[in-house]
């Protein structure tokens, strides 16, 4: 219910705060699930938040674990449609927690839903693409496993500025991956 309350004020805020976004495969926005978005992450929060403005059906994004580790807090971003995912450096016992998180993403896309994962694995405010992390694909052959048909989208995202008010956005989506 706070996803959809927060979706109108947050298209405002983005269409104010990014005076231009350009996208360059405008169909995908209306895309049914079940999809994984497969997205660098070079400007945090406002990523995710971008995309679920534009997007016609709800995307759950993953957030770093860390985010979570308060309950109160953790009710709030599951209600905003964020699902934690641990990395090394946020505790090698943490790790474990992952498997829930992959196990629930499997239950939106067997409901056709859309997830967001940021496959670098961080997010730095970098021009270029780093190094990506083994999640996107273990959570998309866990996937192909279990017969779901999952289907990747590969999305770049640029800006012109990662400080200045009134962004340029580019939104490069590639083809879409299947099994």
């Amino acid at each position: 219910m706070l996803f959809s309350l927060l979706k109108i004020p947050a298209s405002f805020a983005v269409r104010l705060y990014c005076r231009n976004i350009k996208i360059n495969k405008e169909a995908f926005l209306s895309i049914d699930g079940p999809v994984l978005i497969a997205a660098n992450h070079p400007n945090s929060f406002l990523d995710a938040v971008i995309l679920n403005s534009i997007f016609k059906n709800p995307v759950y994004s993953l957030a770093r674990g860390d985010a979570f580790a308060n309950k109160f807090i953790t009710k709030i971003l599951v209600s905003l449609k964020m699902l934690p995912v641990y990395r090394i450096s946020e505790g090698a016992e943490n790790l474990g927690h992952n498997y829930k998180t992959f196990d629930a993403c499997k239950e939106i896309f067997k409901k056709n839903g859309i997830v967001l994962i940021f496959s670098e694995g961080r997010c730095v405010n970098e021009w270029h693409l780093r190094p990506l992390k083994k999640g996107t694909a273990r959570l998309a052959f866990s996937s192909w496993e279990m017969g779901i048909p999952l289907k990747i989208l590969p999305l770049g995202i640029n800006y012109n500025s990662f400080t200045k008010f009134g962004k340029n956005v580019q939104l490069n989506f590639g083809e879409i991956i299947q099994l």
